[in-house]
């Protein structure tokens, strides 16, 4: 079995020693740095504090000598085996056939030792935030093996010649390109995001406040000239300082984390790779995709742009040892008019079908809703009122305080209301020969396509009421990992149930 490139020792240990004198700086450097400690005493804690660091350290650079010691990697006929691990040992077999996703990633310090790490997953669900193989190879090695892998998996011999050919790819074979002009327009988009739903906010604000200033005769708010004068600087302050943090967030993200961000194809394998600090490499077979999803927030929709999405078990944007399930980036960022394009040279099976389905009925959007606030305004209010009147609070003040509740729950609904009307023009489905395409969300619109072979179970969720009128909340499973696996579209008619039950028996 091959042990792991040396390089892995050599960027774990500068990794390590970085950590240790973090590690030291929270524990030691108040001591340290405190004007009120003496001279003497910091000269005595010194030897103690080296001491325990070099011990600290030492058992780091043990560490890492024992993993590089028992770990490695071994390709055979038909499989690739893998053992890691010091504490808790770990040995992995994927057979070639099995591999649903292999990924490359580089952070920092592995570039600048010329190493990369190497993972591939199976696909199984319950493997999907860790992957199930793990090397840690030369950087051109790794991506020979990744040549390898992909000729491997499609049932191909080993051949230690064509292990090492090299693949060129032209600018013909980029197919998307995530551009500065993008990232730019991109992270404006999410300043402008930041500021609509900050100035929402602050006016909600301004005009609850406002109304409790009319009932009490708030002399501490001043006129109702300074009032406005002083609501709205609070307001343009807080849509300022909220812009320059999305700003600068978004702006790290895109140039940095989407660095040479590009999307290229070969045959049934598709690669994408992006980032500066950490490079990864994903690649993946056409077949291994489970869903495609287009998402529109609610300005990039007013503007006409979208980000699309993949759910390949093993591929996040996290890597391979991601916590969450979110789905892996296609297209960070585009026109929406140019989904169809960019989706006819990359995935033509998974453009969208146009709705056949939509939306019979626009309250129940909103009665569950209506029933839930209406609720717990008025147990808020009784509770209020009550609390106030046996402690004898003046009849202004309890006035004000209705008033406020009432403004809130009038806010929130009218929130909701806006989520309503956008989810009933937006909820709705298409089914054709083997491909669904579902319709949904409020603020966020999302279009997700699936091949109805990955639909696994299908829920019919309604009421009595509702199934009276013959309508009905569709609940869709898909083959994928176990946080992200429904799609839901609300509100069609009962008769699809019918329909995707027919599909689930072929």
């Amino acid at each position: 079995m091959k042990r792991f490139d040396k390089g892995y020792i050599y960027s774990a240990l500068i990794s390590d020693l970085l950590t240790c004198l973090v590690i030291a700086y929270i524990f030691m450097g108040d001591f340290f740095l405190d004007e009120t400690a003496k001279k003497d005493d910091i000269l005595a804690a010194i030897p103690f504090f080296a001491m325990a660091f070099i011990i600290t350290y030492l058992c780091f650079v043990a560490y890492r000598i024992v993993y590089y010691m028992t770990s490695g990697y071994e390709l055979t006929e038909k499989e690739i085996k893998c053992c890691r691990g010091v504490l808790f040992k770990k040995s992995s077999v994927l057979e070639y056939t099995n591999i649903h996703a292999i990924n490359k990633k580089q952070g920092i310090l592995y570039r600048i030792f010329g190493i990369a790490v190497l993972t591939l997953d199976s696909g199984s669900a319950n493997t999907s935030h860790t992957a199930e193989i793990t090397v840690i190879e030369k950087s051109g090695t790794v991506d020979a093996l990744i040549r390898e892998l992909n000729a491997l998996k499609e049932g191909g011999k080993r051949n230690a010649e064509s292990a090492q050919e090299e693949i060129l790819l032209s600018d013909n074979d980029i197919l998307y390109s995530f551009t500065s002009k993008r990232k730019m327009l991109y992270t404006l988009i999410s300043i402008a995001s930041t500021a609509f739903f900050t100035a929402v906010l602050g006016i909600s604000a301004i005009t609850v406040t406002g109304i409790a200033k009319s009932v009490l005769s708030l002399d501490g708010l001043g006129t109702w000239g300074q009032y406005f004068i002083y609501s709205g600087l609070i307001t343009l302050s807080a849509i300022l300082i909220l812009s320059v943090i999305s700003f600068i967030g978004t702006m790290i993200h895109s140039f940095i984390g989407y660095h040479d961000f590009k999307i290229t194809r070969r045959g049934k394998e598709i690669q994408i790779s992006y980032g500066l600090l950490e490079r990864q490499t994903n690649t993946f077979s056409h077949d291994r995709i489970k869903a495609l999803k287009i998402s529109q927030g609610l300005v990039q929709r007013a503007l006409g742009f979208a980000t699309i999405k993949l759910e390949v078990i093993g591929y996040t944007l996290d890597g391979d040892n991601s916590n969450s399930a979110d789905l892996g980036v296609l297209v960070p960022f585009c026109k929406y008019d140019e989904v169809r394009e960019i989706l006819e040279k990359v995935l033509p099976d998974y453009i969208p079908d146009e709705k056949q389905t939509k939306s019979v009925s626009f309250f129940p959007f909103m009665s569950y809703f209506m029933l839930f606030l209406a609720i717990v305004t008025g147990a808020v209010l009784l509770q209020t009122v009550l609390t106030m009147l046996i402690l004898s609070v003046s009849s202004s003040l309890i006035a004000t305080t209705c008033f406020v509740t009432v403004g809130v729950a009038v806010i929130l609904l009218i929130i909701k209301t806006l989520s309503a009307v956008l989810s009933y023009k937006t909820n709705g489905l298409a089914i054709s020969s083997g491909k669904i395409t579902a319709y949904y969300g409020g603020f966020t619109k999302n279009i997700t396509v699936f091949m109805t072979k990955n639909l696994t179970a299908a829920e019919n969720v309604t009421t009595p009421l509702r199934k009276k009128a013959g309508i009905t909340s569709l609940v869709m499973h898909i083959k994928t990992n176990e946080m992200s696996n429904e799609i839901k579209v609300h509100i069609q008619k009962d008769g699809l149930s019918k329909e995707m039950e027919d599909l689930l028996i072929l």
